[in-house]
């Protein structure tokens, strides 16, 4: 029979149902097309429903792109609020007088001067001095208070209180003095009107502090005074339960609000002394970082706000920017304090600029003052 005859099965099993052994795997065997899709033969459309991660994943990112449009819009206006000012210190002016400033690239120096105006009636004189020194590299958060009643040298001006350079020269001056006198560079300036404290402090609702019963007093009598209130007690003395603090001083817990916090940072009457003012002021400051630490975002940026519109620097708004940022996350780092001039450090006198604060070493101050801002 020949090879080609198509009668044959060439040797090739014939099951009686036209297909041969060879090819009846592949005519049994499920082919992709021998799915049955009803009657007119189409495949059903896939779901095209997103997985419940993906959609969860995409509220998330338009949460937070709304997030992030929001915190730049509340930046924008923030730093519309700012003053700024072009009138930067010329560090040449103590160089060229052979005096070397001392800086580090891990720490971040910025003096802020406090003014409170509206209490004195006029303009000009500094009422507070603080440099605020921000160690990264030792993650602390550290505050200098510079006494405005010390005797220095004001460039071009001679001899003089320190606050007197503000009165001459604005914070330009004043800053110029304090590198000429202690051979610290001096990054940026910030001017703050301190009533601004006043809405801070109310804005985070407030603050506790340790008061002794004529610093109570104090806040009561100047309320009262300046028609600020009604009563002459506003805060009763006598309801508070004393007690012996670490110094050995009688005080209470004292709930104040912003105006009365002032008062407090001003008092130089209850103890006599500017030193205990500046102390005051650092202890105000110190109390309002905790809270701020403590509080929510809200708050912080409610206090952002109060404090902006105070507010007047030789930063430009991304130099700003960057320098609070570094100050918010900073508010977890170790406070420390100092005094310039040291306890034991200086004399009384008085002359024709009045009573003054004399430093009796100027070049141990100066060695104390850069071991606190540049070492641990």
């Amino acid at each position: 029979m020949p090879e080609n005859d198509i009668y044959s099965n060439s040797g090739r099993m014939d099951y009686g149902d036209g297909f041969y052994d060879d090819q009846k795997e592949s005519r049994y065997m499920p082919q992709p097309t021998d799915v049955y899709y009803g009657d007119n033969n189409r495949q059903p459309k896939k779901n095209k429903k997103k997985k419940p991660v993906l959609k969860v994943l995409g509220v998330i990112l338009l949460i937070l792109g709304i997030l992030l449009i929001f915190l730049l819009i509340f930046l924008v206006v923030v730093l519309s609020r700012v003053h700024y000012t072009t009138e930067n210190p010329d560090h040449s002016i103590s160089e060229n007088a052979g005096i070397t400033l001392r800086s580090d690239p891990g720490v971040e120096n910025i003096l802020i001067f406090g003014e409170d105006n509206h209490f004195e009636g006029e303009r000009g004189r500094s009422d507070s001095m603080i440099l605020l020194s921000i160690d990264k590299k030792h993650k602390k958060l550290k505050q200098t208070s510079f006494m405005r009643d010390m005797y220095l040298e004001i460039p071009g001006y001679g001899y003089d209180k320190l606050n007197a350079a503000f009165s001459y020269g604005g914070a330009k001056l004043a800053t110029e003095t304090i590198e000429y006198n202690f051979g610290i560079r001096i990054d940026h300036y910030l001017l703050i009107d301190f009533n601004s404290f006043t809405d801070i402090i109310d804005s985070v609702g407030g603050i506790d502090l340790q008061l002794t019963r004529s610093e109570i007093e104090y806040i009561n009598w100047q309320s009262y005074k300046n028609k600020q209130t009604d009563k002459e007690t506003e805060l009763d003395p006598d309801s508070y339960s004393y007690f012996e603090d670490k110094d050995g001083n009688t005080v209470a817990n004292v709930h104040l609000m912003g105006r009365q916090a002032l008062w407090y940072a001003r008092d130089r009457d209850s103890a006599g002394s500017d030193f205990d003012r500046t102390q005051r002021q650092r202890i105000v400051i110190n109390t309002l970082f905790e809270k701020l630490k403590s509080s929510g975002p809200l708050k912080l940026l409610s206090a952002t706000f109060a404090v902006s519109g105070y507010m007047t620097t030789n930063m430009n708004p991304l130099t700003l920017t960057g320098v609070g940022f570094q100050v918010v996350f900073s508010l977890g780092y170790q406070k420390t304090e100092h005094r310039v001039p040291t306890s034991d450090n200086y004399y009384d006198d008085y002359n024709d600029s009045g009573s003054v604060l004399v430093i009796s070493d100027t070049d141990l101050e100066k060695e104390r003052l850069y071991t606190f801002i540049f070492d641990e």
